[in-house]
């Protein structure tokens, strides 16, 4: 039986202290991979605390891949430690994608009989592409106050350039916000602020070089594809599974860089389990070149019930550069994104930058730094993170009193601010989104993020909700019924 001193919690709750008591027993070798943990019930009645808390500790450990759970067999521990290949050595925990076949032909006429469609493009009403904060849930009041609050100090060294690695203060309040969400311990001199992922992104390839072969996610935000193209760089496209990003094809890849989002990988949703993220740094440290790019764009808004640790906070993180952005948690407006570069590497950049000012508004940094210290960021996430369950749950309910639910399937409920929708349908995707757009309503389809297969997960609409009114999911769920 496991057994541990809930007294040295500390500030921790119970559910935290024992996952952590939990994992840090698998992380160094206490409890072997495959062996079978103890039940809830017999956990939660050892320890004296309720079946709710184990739970908990349960459903974070699965969440991180530490462990896995066989049906009315119990729960056991995951293997962790990989082979020189990238592939676990031992069990790997393993639910397959399901794959469908796609058409990606133009619209046909046949296709279209019937649909009522006008020959111009209706009007859109419904966006289901807008993957961005609702604007009116933007903190406007506390913003106003801290904006005016900061100008009422009449202080012109705020409207000066700021250095290349941006506001100190800021640095300050980042650093502290990633230790106690993200459990990362950093130093404000390796933060560097920028006015947005795309410049911070530009400039890593620069200093990296443009010689080098950058791996991208396939499926992955087409964005970052365009970030590379854009700054001339070599890349290979590195298959995702329901795991992530597949170590051994980075393995057999000539990369030496990885751009990989592992807290939350969009479009699929997917998190990164720990064996996964560990097999990364492995490959990274194989060879003094090579370095992986965390990408935590909107890992603040999974439904998980703690945020999944960084890979930057494990082993090793010398070669980790991680990202992230302000932009999709408060209003895309607001293009400040940071990232936390290896000491080395930041000797080499603050070098290269050659006394260039930061790139990023200093009134606005002035302002997050405020809104960061004074707890407003917390808050505000915590609610959007409420108010955003909510809402889908409210999608959800719509979905299952339509008339299109019979023939749809929902994955990746818990992603935060989207949620995959298959339709059974014999259109392509093309011929779905035209079918769609006629008649006012805006769709992306799963497979259009895919570089080599678009083959793959045909007919799945990516739901973005965060910024979709309900009577309008509502309307656009009976124009879908044209589809069937």
């Amino acid at each position: 039986m496991l057994t541990y001193d809930l007294s040295q919690r500390a500030q921790r709750t119970l559910y935290e202290y024992l996952y952590h008591c939990i994992k840090q027993d698998i992380l160094d070798g206490t409890l072997s991979a495959g062996s079978r943990l103890p039940s809830k019930r017999e956990l939660a009645k050892h320890h004296q605390v309720s079946l709710k808390t184990i739970e908990n500790a349960y459903e974070q450990l699965l969440t991180e891949g530490y462990i896995y759970s066989e049906e009315k067999r119990g729960y056991y521990v995951s293997a962790l430690d990989t082979d020189s290949g990238g592939r676990q050595a031992r069990h790997q925990h393993h639910i397959p994608f399901s794959v469908y076949g796609s058409d990606t032909s133009s619209p046909s006429n046949a296709a279209l009989a019937g649909s009522g469609a006008a020959t111009a493009a209706a009007s859109p009403f419904a966006d289901f592409t807008a993957n961005h904060a609702a604007a009116r849930l933007f903190p406007y009041d506390t913003w106003a106050r801290l904006i005016r609050g900061i100008l009422s100090h009449g202080d012109h060294s705020l409207l000066q350039e700021l250095p290349f690695q941006g506001l100190y203060a800021l640095r300050v309040s980042i650093a502290k916000y990633l230790y106690g969400f993200r459990g990362m311990q950093v130093s404000p001199d390796q933060i560097v602020i920028g006015a947005g992922t795309e410049y911070l992104c530009g400039l890593l390839i620069q200093l990296l070089g443009r010689d080098r072969i950058y791996a991208l996610e396939d499926p992955g935000y087409r964005n970052i594809t365009e970030r590379y193209r854009a700054n001339d760089a070599s890349f290979e496209y590195i298959r995702v599974d329901e795991n992530g990003l597949c170590p051994k094809l980075l393995y057999e890849s000539r990369a030496s860089v990885v751009h990989v989002s592992p807290g939350h990988h969009f479009p699929t949703g997917s998190i990164m389990p720990v064996a996964r993220r560990q097999a990364l740094l492995e490959w990274a440290e194989e060879d003094a070149g090579r370095y992986i790019i965390e990408d935590d764009y909107d890992s603040e808004f999974r439904f998980s019930r703690r945020p999944i640790p960084a890979i930057q906070s494990l082993r090793h993180n010398h070669r980790v550069i991680y990202m992230n952005t302000f932009a999709k948690t408060l209003a895309p407006a607001i293009q400040l994104a940071y990232m936390v570069l290896p000491r080395k590497l930041t000797e080499r950049c603050l070098s290269a930058a050659g006394g260039r000012p930061c790139t990023a508004s200093a009134l606005e940094q002035h302002a997050l730094a405020a809104f960061l210290d004074n707890g407003y960021f917390e808050r505000h996430i915590h609610r959007m993170k409420k108010l955003y369950r909510a809402k889908r749950d409210n999608m959800l309910k719509i979905l299952e009193k339509s008339r299109l639910y019979p023939y749809v399937t929902i994955d990746e409920k818990d992603a935060g601010s989207h949620f995959l929708m298959h339709l059974n349908t014999a259109l392509s995707d093309t011929e779905l989104k035209w079918l769609a757009r006629q008649n006012g309503v805006l769709l992306d389809c799963l497979s259009e993020y895919y570089a080599k297969d678009r083959a793959q997960r045909a007919h799945t609409i990516i739901v973005n909700y965060s910024d979709l009114e309900e009577a309008d999911f509502q309307r656009a769920l009976e124009i879908l019924m044209l589809a069937v």
